[in-house]
């Protein structure tokens, strides 16, 4: 969305201050440990932009940790791509010439500006999975970062699944429960989701290679209905600017989900 179409939407820029009282009205924590995706033009006009979205969630979780995804989609097997996909013939020297994943410099593929800057952040630590990287920072965050399997890649042992068992939140700041990530455990917990090939760029011992394992076949395509139906009574929201803030408990609503995936995908 382009910057004269987020002012247009916008009755009232948002603030560091506004954007503090709209987390705090959905009830976070100074100690909470928080999953977060955002999508900053969804905020209307933010002052500040990426950086006053920041420094609201980091004082407002002073005592906590802060999770965002750092995905890095297109390190991945040329042959799925869809958006857009990749000519055929390109296939072979796309998998020969890509480089392998480093936790430290590989770029995040459709995050958006404020995993971007997350991630640019000194001191902010950084999972190791190839394609699905997290990011984090504060008390628990060498805890959710820690050696991520390489499958299955949103599983118990993945930083969802550690948010899952220590108690944490999900919150959603401008986005859709489409971006919901940890749905994909709730995916894994439903039972009716296939199997699958995956590929990846990694280095071991100083060597690049392309790997490949088998994983869930995870999809979010509805995930925006499964998000709706979750009972009300699971999702706090509150508005900021022309958009919502939601927070949820990780572990009640990925277990929910995973009943509603169930039904969607066997109904």
């Amino acid at each position: 969305m382009s910057e004269t179409a987020v002012i247009e939407k916008t009755d009232s820029p948002l603030t560091k201050e506004r954007l503090i009282a709209a987390l705090r009205a959905v009830g976070v924590k100074k100690d909470d440990t928080l999953l977060v995706h955002s999508a900053l033009s969804n905020l209307g006009y933010v002052i500040g932009a990426a950086q006053s979205v920041l420094e609201a969630l980091l004082e407002t979780v002073e005592d906590g940790t802060i999770v965002m995804p750092a995905h890095t989609g297109d390190n991945a097997d040329p042959a799925k791509f869809k958006n857009p996909p990749l000519p055929e013939k390109w296939h072979a020297s796309y998998k020969e010439h890509y480089p392998a994943f480093d936790k430290e410099t590989s770029h995040l593929r459709g995050m958006g500006r404020i995993a971007v800057q997350f991630f640019a952040m000194k001191d902010t630590l950084r999972s190791d999975h190839p394609t699905v990287s997290f990011t984090a920072r504060g008390a628990l965050a060498e805890t959710i970062t820690a050696s991520q399997p390489l499958s299955p890649m949103f599983g118990r042992e993945s930083p969802i699944g550690r948010i899952y068992e220590h108690g944490g939140r999900i919150l959603l700041l401008g986005a859709s429960f489409a971006s919901c990530s940890a749905f994909h455990l709730s995916e894994i917990m439903s039972g009716v989701v296939g199997r699958t090939r995956e590929q990846a760029a990694i280095k071991e011992n100083g060597v690049r290679r392309w790997v490949t394992y088998e994983d869930y076949a995870y999809d979010e395509a509805d995930f925006e209905e499964v998000g709706n139906q979750l009972p009300s009574e699971n999702v706090t929201s509150s508005p900021a600017g022309p958009g919502e803030v939601r927070l949820m408990d990780a572990r009640t609503v990925i277990d929910e989900a995973a009943k509603i995936i169930r039904g969607l995908r066997t109904a």
